[in-house]
């Protein structure tokens, strides 16, 4: 890690924010904040660079890494499950935040400033967890580049490039069997 941060300047910011954020004992009280940019055209053709976050219903409850670390590395995991199972769906608010002009779209480590303009656009919610292994998503290729109707990538290039390796992933996970058993750890 040192060596990338040396090598990458830019994540300074990141591993500056790391050290003071809060930690919390539930994925249902987290907020999930996307750094790369997208396009999305409106009803009457303007394009708006947006970034989007998911905030959680869930009021977040912080607590120490050391107390989440005393759980166990599948603590996070079990807990949504419980969570959900007993507690019932878990949701959480999807906003975008609209770039002004000139703020940067090609760098998700450049932050934009405060104050831009937010548009709640829906709600996510989960109704049920299922195991990862052998769910109905295992055989799914997540790719970011896949995009519904009004919505296009920006000059950002990480989308790209996670495509590329999203798509190794998929090829591993889905090979045949005898290549590649569901409990086997491949290695590229």
């Amino acid at each position: 890690m040192k060596a990338f941060a040396r090598a990458n300047p830019e994540f300074a910011a990141f591993a500056s924010w790391a050290k003071t954020a809060p930690w919390t004992g539930s994925y249902a009280e987290e907020p999930y904040n996307g750094l790369n940019s997208f396009i999305f055209t409106n009803a009457s053709g303007a394009e708006h660079a947006v970034r989007w976050s998911l905030l959680p219903s869930a009021e977040p409850v912080p607590i120490s890494k050391a107390e989440l670390d005393e759980r166990g590395p599948d603590f996070l995991e079990q807990e949504i499950t419980e969570r959900v199972r007993t507690a019932g769906s878990q949701r959480w608010t999807m906003l975008i935040t609209v770039a002004d002009p000139g703020d940067p779209t090609a760098d998700p480590s450049k932050a934009w400033p405060q104050g831009r303009r937010t548009v709640q656009v829906g709600t996510l919610v989960v109704q049920r967890i299922e195991p990862e292994r052998d769910g109905p998503c295992r055989d799914i290729n997540f790719d970011p580049t896949v995009l519904p109707p009004g919505i296009r990538v920006s000059d950002d290039p990480f989308p790209a490039a996670r495509s590329s390796v999203y798509r190794k992933s998929y090829d591993l996970r889905t090979a045949e069997a005898e290549d590649y058993p569901r409990n086997e750890v491949v290695k590229p």
